[in-house]
């Protein structure tokens, strides 16, 4: 990745975040017009969005933020008050900003997209609303409520022009330059330090300057060999207001100092008193800052893939030095080796830490979504969302959004009635959608929980008759939940009429496989007239996950946990046959059995007085897969099968075990169909 990539990175990165804010303080302000500090928050979020795009020359981005940024000004001045037509609007043009961000971040540039009508809205809003002051006039106060500049003074400064400096600075000034002193202070919370100065070197050469000296060098910045403050003297045409403006709107920026060189203090008076004072206030500056300073760091996800197969080859390779120090009964090592256990198994934890994000990164999408569907289907929608502190493995992170769209859309569409059903059937006129989240165990567990008109089970049951997954026989037979695993096959709905939203079949089928795929599982439990609650059950991790060994024919073979219901040892003669299919009957359950060796190809044991029973948990239900050993359960190293091996069926990857044998792991929904 390119020095400018990665700048690009970071505005991205950024960007979306503030994009976030954006939403999340609308939403605030629309359920409270009143709220002042929301709208001091959407304006400081799109100041520091045109201060950053600015830098990056994005001009589009730029335009657009900074006409709307002049609109929020005069709400936050209070000349005109927040109406629900006025919060449309600036969801709207919140909407083009994230199409001009997603293009940047597909294609490096701000595409085809025309912001001129959404900038002209604005305009025209702002013309309608504002008398007397322009908004030039309004954005020249609003900066100069801006306490970035410091009040004429004596400034103390590290830097020392040098004399080379000062002839160069000499003859700018006889052509007509400027040349300014410059003391630029990062945000405490700074994550990246070199980016941002970056950025700020930009802005200055973007409008036609130069720095000719910095402090400290430009290798030392590079490096971030720097607390917080950077000292430039540059040379340009902009004046001073202008300098400290662009320089200022750039993110992270707490603090910008511009004065005119010859202005600057440096006596020697100033200086041996700066000097003779800095040593005595290092250490106390040093605990003064040491709770503020950032603890974090952005990293790229590439980084923590390699990392976490590294860690993955460790585990692995000290698995395989126990195995060969028991092998050959080596005693003297045992205090060194149990040394280099506890230290990888710490390392291990801090690695899969590492990789753990809350789901906070996917649950902060949903508040707009919920709200704009609801007006669009003329519902009222509460929507609580707790436990987004809950963290998952960012590989999952990334892949549950989806399914957790379709599964919200399918609440708000088919189970929360409009107002008037509600008030007809005794229930508030405002439905409520709950989206939680909870750790248990080794596993997490989504929950979207509606007190809608809940799941019809004759109706998809007729469906499903009618589509032939089952019959009628075998329909009475089955409970509720059972009926209701039917609404994730492909293609199924109990809609008549298709819509944009819901109708097609589609949605619940990619929450089943994508979930699957993710060796989660999902379940629902559903009262009619009272709601339905959809639990989604997720491993911790995809990269190490607890396994059951099991061993047919000489092979090992691995199951996940999660995807385990019990175990059971029974006598061949337990097996019984129904209409052609091999079941057990287990606690009044009946459980369809299929044999590994059957299925692998391999020869049959047929004198065994005692089989195992592996009881998974599918789509379809229950099922039992006879094995013929288990060997116990273990933390393995997820490993690809690769491209050659991928279409192999029934597995989903493989594991190095500690004395060098391949686990492969089973792939439950796929043996199970």
């Amino acid at each position: 990745m390119s020095e400018m990539d990665a700048y690009l990175s970071v505005f991205i990165e950024e960007s979306r975040e503030h994009l976030q804010e954006l939403n999340d303080a609308l939403l605030n302000l629309e359920r409270n017009p009143e709220d002042i500090e929301s709208i001091n928050e959407i304006f400081r979020a799109l100041h520091t969005l045109k201060g950053m795009a600015g830098t990056m020359g994005f001009e589009r981005l730029t335009k657009l933020c900074h006409r709307m940024e002049a609109f929020l000004d005069i709400l936050r001045k209070g000349e005109i008050k927040v109406t629900p037509e006025i919060v449309d609007r600036i969801f709207y043009g919140v909407d083009f900003i994230s199409q001009l961000i997603e293009s940047i971040a597909s294609s490096g540039s701000e595409g085809e997209i025309d912001v001129e009508d959404v900038v002209k809205t604005f305009e025209d809003l702002s013309k309608e609303e504002t008398t007397g002051e322009s908004i030039a006039e309004e954005e020249q106060q609003a900066e100069a409520e801006t306490p970035n500049e410091e009040e004429p003074g004596e400034e103390v400064a590290v830097l020392r022009p040098t004399p080379e400096v000062l002839d160069v600075a000499k003859k700018a000034t006889d052509q007509g330059f400027n040349v300014f002193y410059v003391k630029v202070e990062l945000a405490a919370d700074t994550a990246l330090k070199f980016p941002r100065m970056y950025m700020v070197f930009k802005s200055i050469e973007n409008n036609g300057g130069e720095i000719i000296q910095t402090e400290p060098d430009v290798q030392a910045i590079e490096e971030e060999k720097f607390d917080r403050t950077v000292e430039l003297i540059v040379v340009t045409k902009q004046n001073k207001e202008s300098l400290q403006e662009s320089i200022s709107n750039i993110s992270e920026i707490e603090r910008v100092v511009v004065k005119d060189l010859k202005d600057l203090s440096l006596s020697e008076k100033t200086a041996k008193k700066h000097e003779k004072s800095k040593k005595a206030k290092t250490d106390t500056e040093t605990k003064e800052r040491a709770p503020t300073l950032s603890r974090t760091v952005r990293v790229d996800i590439e980084k923590l893939d390699t990392l976490m197969n590294l860690m993955g080859e460790l585990v692995i390779a000290r698995s395989r030095i126990v195995e060969t120090l028991k092998r050959y009964k080596v005693k003297e090592v045992d205090e060194s080796l149990a040394q280099l256990s506890r230290t990888t198994l710490d390392l291990q934890n801090v690695v899969m830490k590492i990789r753990m994000i809350p789901v906070a990164f996917v649950f902060n999408r949903f508040p707009r979504m919920v709200r704009d569907l609801s007006k669009e289907l003329g519902k009222r929608v509460n929507l609580i969302i707790s436990g987004q502190e809950t963290e998952l493995d960012r590989t999952v992170v990334d892949q549950i959004g989806e399914p957790l769209v379709h599964l919200i859309r399918n609440a708000i569409d088919h189970g929360i009635e409009t107002p008037e059903e509600r008030i007809a059937r005794g229930k508030p006129a405002e439905g409520r959608l709950e989206l939680t989240a909870r750790q248990e165990g080794n596993s997490v567990i989504i929950e979207v929980v509606d007190d809608g008109r809940g799941f019809d089970r004759n109706a998809i049951q007729r469906k499903a008759i009618e589509r032939g997954l089952l019959d009628e026989q075998t329909a009475s037979m089955m409970n509720d939940d059972e009926i209701f695993q039917f609404v994730f096959h492909p293609g199924f709905s109990t809609k008549e009429d298709a819509t944009e939203i819901s109708g097609r079949g589609v949605g619940m089928d990619v929450v089943k496989t994508t979930i699957e795929s993710l060796n989660g599982r999902v379940a629902i439990h559903s009262e009619p007239g009272k709601g339905t609650r959809v639990s989604v059950i997720l491993p911790l991790t995809l990269a190490i996950i607890q396994v059951l060994l099991v061993r047919v024919a000489g092979n090992i073979y691995a199951f996940p946990i999660v995807s385990i219901d019990s175990v059971m040892k029974i006598s061949p003669q337990d097996i019984q046959e129904i209409q052609d299919r091999e079941v057990v009957v287990s606690r009044g359950e009946i459980i369809p059995v299929h044999f590994l060796r059957r299925i692998f190809k391999f020869q049959e044991d047929g004198n065994r007085e005692a089989v195992n029973v592996v009881v998974v948990k599918t789509r379809e239900g229950k099922r039992g897969f006879v094995v013929d050993d288990l060997i116990g359960q273990e933390d393995i190293v997820i490993k690809s099968l690769g491209k050659l091996l991928s279409n192999i069926p029934y597995f989903g990857g493989g594991a190095i075990l500690g004395d060098g044998s391949i686990a492969l792991i089973v792939d439950v929904a796929r043996l199970a169909s």
